[in-house]
């Protein structure tokens, strides 16, 4: 009987033990060997632009386009598919501050266009007398992009004389090109409400489309910083930026592609 009990302890020691293992096996490696949730590569983010958001819509975000893509750019065009552009305006035409002349805005709208004969006059840190002055318009235009004003509200010009000499420029371009879709951009400042009152109005009077472009000037991320690289010298925190460029010649391009 002894002996029967013995047997019986045994067993249920023995079963013990295989139970124990069997825990240790299932729980105690759990610390040791990390689960494959924890040292999974966590996923990747979706692919997302990194420069810095444009306050107006971009049309021009994917590839540069062509003029055969249809409905994109609203501007007549010769047989062809060329088109002729005129862009006359001040530092801002000319590109300053980006960092190279292909960032400027003037040089973003004319490669969005595809094929274009462009015609850029821009004078630095001038008026809109003196740009207008030295602007010889082309005949059979088929784009006129405006950017003048902006050292206007610096001078001041008065603002009779400002909104006579608008309209006498824009009055030559309509002239020469009855057809041609007219871009006038407002002054890249906030303080020029007035002169852009007067250039919305002249340009809307002519059949064109007005652009403002206090909201732009207005976000930080547009200017600056100022001392940085650009082809011109050391860019000011006045002058767009390439964001800032890029920001203009998007509004450009916006009301062309409706």
């Amino acid at each position: 009987m002894k002996r029967r009990v013995g047997i019986i302890a045994a067993s249920v020691i023995g079963v013990a033990i295989v139970v124990a293992a069997a825990l240790l096996l299932t729980h105690g490696g759990t610390d040791a060997t990390p689960t494959a949730s924890a040292t999974s590569t966590p996923p990747e983010r979706t692919a997302s632009p990194t420069r810095t958001p444009s306050a107006s819509p971009s049309p021009t975000a994917t590839p540069t386009p062509t003029p055969a893509t249809p409905g994109l750019l609203r501007i007549p065009r010769d047989a062809a598919g060329n088109a002729r552009v005129l862009i006359t305006g001040d530092s801002l035409a000319a590109g300053f501050f980006a960092s190279t002349e292909a960032q400027g805005f003037s040089s973003l709208v004319t490669g969005a266009l595809g094929r274009v004969t462009p015609t850029t006059v821009s004078r630095a840190h001038e008026t809109l007398s003196t740009v207008a002055g030295v602007t010889d318009v082309p005949a059979d235009l088929d784009l006129a992009v405006i950017e003048l004003g902006t050292n206007d509200v610096g001078i001041p010009t008065p603002l009779a004389d400002f909104e006579a000499q608008y309209a006498e420029l824009v009055g030559r371009i309509r002239t020469a090109s009855p057809d041609a879709a007219i871009v006038c951009t407002g002054t890249w400042t906030v303080d020029g409400a007035e002169y852009d009152g007067i250039i919305a109005g002249v340009c809307t009077a002519n059949a064109g489309r007005y652009v403002s472009l206090a909201d732009l000037f207005a976000t930080p991320d547009f200017h600056g910083p100022s001392g940085r690289d650009t082809f011109v010298g050391p860019g000011d925190d006045f002058h767009p930026n390439d964001a800032g460029h890029r920001a203009i010649a998007d509004a450009v391009l916006a009301v062309l592609a409706h």
